[in-house]
């Protein structure tokens, strides 16, 4: 509410005040309410809602503070940074070998498709594909169905496997020798 330089509040502002006061309990059930969103009931979640379980996510970064407190995880956080240079090699080489075989899948499945099914539409489809098979999860929303494009896929899944492995024995070794730098002598 504001006021003239005379001080007294005119009939506009108490006309603010009272809408302000009327609407916000419609703030509130818009922040609290998950279907509440532009007047609708059947419209999902709500705009304020997502906003609020946002905020709520932020919430479990406080578990990183128990870090401090745990020497082998202190431990585990120096051995990461101190293989920082192998894990950027590893992801370049990912990167690459993404693109590489998404590519490949792509160009591989749409010459040899019969009736020109497939389900590699783009080479994004093709990366997505080859970042779900390189790093083994595996979600099948994605398949070759060509001969050729399993056997391109079987190269990709063991190269896959053959480029994580490596760099984990680094890691492991970093984080043996950091933990017997740590030890009380």
């Amino acid at each position: 509410v504001s006021t003239q330089s005379t001080g007294v509040t005119t009939p506009t502002d108490v006309t603010s005040a009272a809408s302000i006061n009327l609407t916000s309990p419609n703030i509130l059930t818009n922040i609290t309410d998950p279907n509440a969103v532009s007047g609708t009931e059947d419209s999902g979640t709500g705009g304020w809602y997502v906003v609020l379980r946002v905020c709520r996510v932020f919430r479990v970064i406080r578990v990183f503070k128990l870090a401090r407190r745990s020497e082998n995880l202190l431990i585990l956080l120096k051995a990461v940074g101190n293989t920082s240079t192998e894990l950027f090699v590893l992801f370049v080489m990912v990167f690459m070998v993404v693109l590489m075989f998404g590519s490949i899948m792509y160009t591989v499945e749409q010459t040899t498709a019969t009736e020109g099914k497939t389900q590699f539409t783009s080479i994004m489809n093709g990366c997505w594909w080859s970042v779900i098979t390189v790093t083994t999860v595996g979600y099948g929303d994605l398949s070759p169905k060509t001969p050729l494009g399993m056997v391109v896929g079987s190269v990709a899944l063991m190269l896959g496997l053959i480029l994580m492995a490596l760099p984990v024995t680094i890691i492991v070794a970093k984080f043996s020798d950091e933990y017997e730098r740590s030890k009380p002598q």
